[in-house]
């Protein structure tokens, strides 16, 4: 519970940039590669793990491998990179749902005509 406050800001604020990437890539053609990135971003950027020796306690995946792989002497990133493994595969999983998709809805739609 004493977690709450921060997690919650930090919601708050990778939606915001996450909304803004939405916005910057919404004129990336082909709708697949828009996809790719936006969905890797979201991947990256939400995915919690572990905060390497505080137990019980989690930080956002990518700043725990950071922080891991080049600030401590002994670090141990594998944790994080598994869980951005995890969001990574889980991204690119959806693009492919979501390209799939698109493409039954437009044989769908041409069928129609």
């Amino acid at each position: 519970m004493e977690y709450l406050v921060p997690w919650l800001v930090w919601a708050v604020a990778m939606l915001l940039v996450l909304a803004g990437g939405f916005w910057m890539t919404r004129r990336i053609r082909p709708l697949w590669l828009r996809d790719l990135l936006r969905f890797l971003a979201t991947g990256t950027l939400l995915v919690p793990a572990g905060a390497g020796s505080f137990e019980g306690a989690y930080a956002p995946a990518w700043i725990v491998f950071v922080f891991e792989a080049f600030l401590q002497t002994e670090g141990d990133p594998v944790g994080a990179l598994m869980m951005l493994t995890v969001g990574w595969t889980l991204a690119i999983v959806a693009v492919i749902a979501a390209t799939v998709f698109r493409l039954i809805r437009r044989r769908n739609a041409e069928n129609r005509v």
